[in-house]
């Protein structure tokens, strides 16, 4: 019989508390508003560490990994991706302080969501327009006659269209040391 066998052991009792602060994949996920899916998928790209296993082979997570996904979740919520904060968070583990290129990719990110509202503002302008010209088009057609509504879009100049997002660069950018 070993000392951290006996019950009442203190050795035993700090490997209880020990074991019974860790999560399990899946009340971890539940906390998370995450799948266990999502767990995985997340451990795999890097935002969240590989977890140990218990005995049983179970995921062992720490109570650490519910303020990382948090983080995740949030970072996600404002238009990080997982790629970009995967690369951050690995700069973050070498002991790199990319704080400038987090502000980098944010200041980045407001700059395209604030020229996306600008095209979505110049097409809700355009759809006012065209729904005013179609409505007099349609007061001048008698009723089953065609009104050629979709016709008059090709015959329009200006008509501004919603340009596909910009992919990030593929390649990563190295994260150095930076000062906070």
């Amino acid at each position: 019989m070993t000392l951290e066998s006996v019950p009442g052991s203190r050795l035993t009792d700090v490997k209880r508390e020990r074991a019974s602060s860790f999560l399990q994949s899946g009340k971890l996920a539940q906390l998370a508003g995450v799948s266990p899916d999502t767990l995985r998928h997340y451990e795999r790209i890097g935002v969240l560490a590989r977890p140990t296993r218990a005995s049983n082979g179970y995921r062992r997570y720490p109570p650490e990994a519910i303020e990382r996904l948090r983080l995740v979740r949030r970072a996600m919520g404002v238009g990080f991706t997982l790629e970009e904060l995967a690369r951050i968070l690995r700069a973050r583990e070498r002991g790199a302080f990319p704080c400038r290129e987090v502000r980098r990719l944010a200041a980045a990110k407001l700059e395209e969501l604030t020229a996306r509202l600008l095209e979505l503002q110049s097409l809700r302008d355009e759809l006012e327009r065209t729904l005013s010209e179609w409505d007099g088009r349609l007061e001048a057609t008698s009723p089953g006659e065609p009104a050629r509504l979709l016709e008059s879009l090709s015959h329009r100049s200006g008509i501004p269209g919603i340009r596909r997002r910009r992919q990030p660069p593929s390649a990563p950018r190295r994260i150095g040391k930076e000062k906070k």
